[in-house]
């Protein structure tokens, strides 16, 4: 006696190229949409690298006051240094700080203009951070590709960073 199951309950040996073809593509997609979500766009990258410039300069300013030492900021090309006096006073560079090390921009970041209190900082100059007031108002211009943004000092210490594409009603509210 010849007994045999019907076709719907066989039990399949494996997958057809068909289905496999298509779990790839589903797999390929789902990969290319979490790769453009982690990739930073232009803006993320240059915002990032603001904020903490921002982040930085504002507690240089707060180490000068608390520690009674005069504090610096200045730049070459694509990095930037932080300053500090020494018993001589004399500035010495910070080099082996956690927080105040040298830092190098990413690719393609670059400082622009700086402007202390409405003066034009030459290359090598310094932003001195005074460890009895708060810095003079500042403004530090970056870029990366088409995009650019500001990093705004104010007389009261506090540090702020402003995209360049702002309105300008939105930037004087920033600004106050």
């Amino acid at each position: 006696m010849n007994f045999r199951l019907p076709k719907l309950l066989r039990i399949q040996q494996g997958f057809t190229l068909v289905e496999l073809l298509v779990v790839l593509v589903v797999m390929g997609i789902a990969l290319g949409i979490v790769v453009v979500q982690l990739m930073p766009d232009d803006r993320t990258m240059l915002r990032e690298e603001a904020a903490r410039l921002a982040l930085l300069l504002e507690n240089a300013g707060l180490e000068a006051r608390s520690s009674g030492r005069s504090m610096a900021w200045s730049t070459e090309n694509t990095r930037y240094l932080f300053w500090k006096k020494n018993d001589y006073n004399d500035w010495a560079r910070i080099e082996d700080d956690t927080v105040f090390r040298p830092r190098t921009l990413p690719q393609g970041i670059l400082i622009g203009e700086i402007n202390v209190d409405n003066h034009l900082l030459k290359p090598g100059e310094q932003l001195a951070l005074s460890s009895s007031a708060f810095a003079p108002p500042f403004r530090i211009r970056m870029s990366y590709a088409s995009t650019s943004t500001t990093v705004i000092g104010k007389s009261d210490g506090e540090v702020i960073v402003q995209p360049d594409d702002m309105s300008a009603e939105t930037s004087t509210r920033a600004a106050q």
